[in-house]
């Protein structure tokens, strides 16, 4: 471990496939990949509020989907409102690498949190989300608390690059959905019926922005492979 600790460029590597890997096993995968759902779904409810409209509830469910329900006045506001999930998602990966790279890792730690304690209290309204919600919290609190380096630098790099990866994984499955099944496509669903176009345009537009953040993330923020070797 030690030797690990000393080395943050291949731990960084290392936690980046042990995320790849262990978000795809059932069960406790999808509890952690659920860190991504909670900003998605934070960013629909705070763009809400900031359009001065209503968060009604936000539920979060086991297999990783979550659903915002927001009244808002007018077309537009409700467009902006959907168009909100997925570059949230990605301007936060963005974010957490970039403290990450600055070496603020706690930091990421109470902005992940605050946003659960934010959700939890004003508008969880399921059980499993509550649940998840509540855990994630006390499980952040204990590793501020005992302030280990190491741990705190191993979640924090672990949640970043699960929001990182997802975040471009759930936007490619949005476009592949809006192809195959337009009426099934989530936001951009949404977005089709408030403005009349295609599912299609806004999943493309959606996945653009999240890979142009993600490639910006990559270049700036992820330690060089050449000094790996």
């Amino acid at each position: 471990m030690s030797w690990l600790t000393s080395n943050p460029q291949i731990l960084f590597y290392i936690l980046l496939i042990t995320a790849l890997l262990l978000t795809r096993i059932p069960v406790l995968g999808k509890y952690f990949r659920s860190v991504n759902t909670l900003v998605h779904e934070a960013g629909h409810a705070f763009v809400t509020l900031l359009l001065s409209g209503e968060v009604i509830a936000v539920n979060l469910f086991a297999d990783t989907s979550g659903t915002t329900v927001t009244k808002a006045k007018g077309k537009f506001a409700q467009a902006l409102i959907s168009l909100a999930g997925y570059p949230v998602s990605a301007l936060t990966g963005w974010l957490c690498l970039f403290l990450l790279y600055k070496g603020y890792n706690l930091y990421i730690l109470f902005i992940l949190t605050s946003i659960a304690l934010i959700i939890m209290i004003l508008s969880l309204r399921n059980m499993y989300g509550l649940f998840w919600a509540g855990t994630f919290v006390v499980l952040n609190l204990l590793l501020i608390y005992f302030n280990n380096k190491t741990l705190i630098y191993a979640f924090a790099t672990f949640y970043s690059v699960i929001i990182f990866t997802d975040a471009i994984i759930s936007s490619v499955v949005l476009f592949v959905l809006s192809i195959k099944q337009p009426k099934k496509a989530g936001d951009a669903t949404n977005l089709q019926k408030t403005t009349k176009i295609p599912a299609a345009f806004w999943s493309i537009l959606l996945l653009a922005f999240t890979l142009f953040i993600s490639w910006l993330s990559v270049i700036h923020y992820f330690p060089s492979i050449k000094n790996l070797i």
